[in-house]
């Protein structure tokens, strides 16, 4: 296994040089034409896309410029594809696939996620696209120093979610062993990574932190194990400073960041050099940031919501999709790692389907846990209700207090953070103060945002 790669490559630091390093000229030509072969596929092979160019007066001849891709490509949205499966049929006699480019012969293996709207999105995945899917991590994976004869310990159980089977595929390409946690308690996983002391140990940011907590609750320091890397994403933690300091306090490892937008692929990675972002991993993606309410372009080092259309989704194309995921990309950052390759500053910052107006002030959950990370005696497990009381919107957190602060403390720090809260953010929100452990913990992605509005 240690042969996997020979010498020369192990020893080369980016995983595609010639394109990580290439000029933003140069990639720009190099996106245009991977974006208009993107566009005549989809055209020619499936309904939904010929049906939402024909209404928009254009064929793909007709994308020439990055203007033309700009202002006349209209945008996709996951209800619209959501209204492309479930315009043909049930689920249950005949599993239609919304924006399908492959036949069903071609397709490697289906997936479907919940939805925040209950209904399930069905999607899928070609051979080509799971390996263009485990490539994506490679390159963050190889930057950060992960080889062939590594070892990854995956904490979760593989189900429906594709963002799993990818952290799999990866480990595939590059010849890493996989010792897999799946069916096990938290407290059986602890104990399992000590013994086989991994190089990588993957999961989501907030039950990794978690996995920290539970061990020295068992008397065990998760640092004896040796692991050199945390990796993972899905939800804010890997990035946020205060989350970070402590999971390298309880595993004595090296977090380290991926932006996956679950349906198209990986979008973002890390770098050794850490300068608080990911990269745009711009091999398989073309992405830029609009303003979400014109929808037009915004520019480099400004804030806006992150549209992407995949090369890695051949079975399923995602063409100036939009994630409602707010980024602030920069094209001319240089911390030291040698990529030329846009970066997202901070990751995600919000999302514009997850953010909550409280009397005309936008407050994100990234905002809620990094000011709760400065309020003595609280932990970072928390929850965000939304309620309506005499026709005003108002925020209600729950926060967890840390062990062994004392039950009639807790008031006193409700109003300490309800102050600070009110100071930085400039609205009032209402804080309460639990004990430990009073808050549901979550293997995959953490729920924070609960909504008591009237509909």
């Amino acid at each position: 296994m240690k042969d996997f790669y020979n010498s020369t490559t192990r020893a080369t630091r980016l995983w595609n040089p010639y394109t990580q390093t290439m000029s933003r000229e140069k990639l720009d030509e190099l996106h245009l034409r991977r974006v208009q072969l993107l566009i005549k596929h989809a055209y020619q092979n499936t309904s939904f896309y010929r049906r939402l160019y024909d209404q928009a007066g254009i064929k793909p001849e007709d994308v020439r410029t990055w203007d033309d891709f700009y202002h006349k490509v209209p945008f996709t949205d996951k209800p619209d594809l959501i209204q492309d499966q479930e315009s043909r049929g049930r689920f249950e006699t005949y599993p239609y696939y919304a924006a399908q480019a492959l036949p069903d012969s071609s397709i490697h293996q289906f997936f479907t996620t919940a939805g925040t709207t209950g209904t399930p999105f069905r999607y899928n995945v070609s051979y080509y696209d799971s390996v263009k899917f485990g490539t994506s991590w490679a390159y963050q994976w190889w930057e950060v120093g992960v080889r062939s004869g590594d070892s990854a310990y995956l904490c979760f159980d593989f189900g429906k979610w594709v963002g799993m089977w990818v952290y799999y595929w990866t480990c595939r390409q590059l010849g890493v062993t996989i010792y897999s946690g799946a069916g096990l308690h938290s407290e059986e996983r602890v104990r399992e990574i000590l013994r086989f002391r991994p190089t990588v140990v993957i999961g989501m940011p907030t039950y990794i932190l978690h996995l920290g907590i539970v061990a020295q609750e068992m008397g065990l320091d998760l640092r004896e194990a040796g692991v050199k890397h945390l990796i993972g994403g899905g939800e804010a933690g890997f990035n946020v400073p205060l989350t970070r300091q402590e999971m390298i306090r309880l595993w004595g490892a090296t977090p380290t960041e991926a932006y996956g937008i679950g349906e198209c692929g990986i979008g973002g990675m890390e770098c050794s050099a850490h300068a608080g972002g990911v990269h745009d991993i711009e091999d398989n993606f073309h992405a830029y940031s609009i303003d979400p309410e014109s929808g037009e372009r915004v520019a480099g080092g400004q804030i806006g919501e992150n549209i992407i259309s995949s090369y890695v989704r051949t079975s399923q194309p995602f063409i100036k999709y939009r994630t409602h995921d707010l980024v602030e990309r920069h094209y001319d950052e240089d911390h030291g790692c040698g990529s030329s390759w846009a970066f997202l500053k901070g990751t995600v910052l919000g999302r514009t389907d997850f953010m909550v107006k409280i009397r005309g002030v936008n407050i994100y959950p990234t905002a809620i846990e990094n000011l709760l990370g400065q309020i003595e005696g609280v932990t970072r497990y928390y929850e965000m209700h939304i309620g309506r009381q005499n026709g005003l919107d108002q925020l209600l957190v729950k926060v967890e207090a840390q062990d062994g602060v004392p039950a009639e403390s807790y008031k006193s720090m409700a109003s300490q953070a309800e102050t600070f809260y009110r100071t930085s953010l400039g609205v009032r929100v209402g804080v309460e103060v639990v004990a430990p452990k009073a808050l549901p913990r979550y293997e995959l992605k953490t729920k924070r945002i609960f909504d008591h509005r009237p509909k």
